[in-house]
């Protein structure tokens, strides 16, 4: 039987369009160093919503509004299974204060054009799906 370990992202948007960039600590268990959104792993019997939500906000002090699925897609990654939703959130202000918990040693707020030059340091996934948005501009005027 394969391992499930079902995962819930966000590209969280400040108010002048910007998205939260992350970079993973150097003790992180998976990918350290590596960029990252926010979010994580769904416990058991949370709904994924819930569990974006909670995640912002534990990984960056950020309370996030109009949360909403822009993706979702299923890896299997070294014989587990990895059905991941990726959302998008929204942030009050521009260029809002962040506190980064353990997980994390630097965050930025990025212009949205980056997200092609991120997305090759980024888990897989996530990766495919934040292809998908950038190529069809799901993010464009949000």
């Amino acid at each position: 039987m394969t391992a499930t370990c079902f995962v819930a992202k966000a590209v969280v948007l400040d108010d002048s369009g910007k998205f939260l960039l992350l970079t993973r600590s150097d003790t992180h268990p998976t990918l350290a160093g590596f960029f990252d959104l926010p979010g994580g792993m769904i416990e058991k019997y949370e709904e994924p919503g819930e569990a974006v939500e909670r995640e912002i906000l534990e990984e960056t002090g950020l309370e996030v509004t109009e949360v909403r699925v822009m993706y979702a897609t299923t890896q299997l990654i070294g014989g587990k299974s990895y059905p991941t939703l990726l959302y998008r959130a929204k942030v009050s202000g521009t260029i809002p204060a962040v506190t980064i918990s353990w997980e994390h040693k630097a965050y930025e707020w990025a212009e949205l054009n980056r997200l092609a030059e991120v997305e090759p340091q980024l888990a897989p996934t996530y990766r495919e799906a934040l292809d998908y948005i950038r190529q069809n501009d799901i993010l464009a005027g949000l």
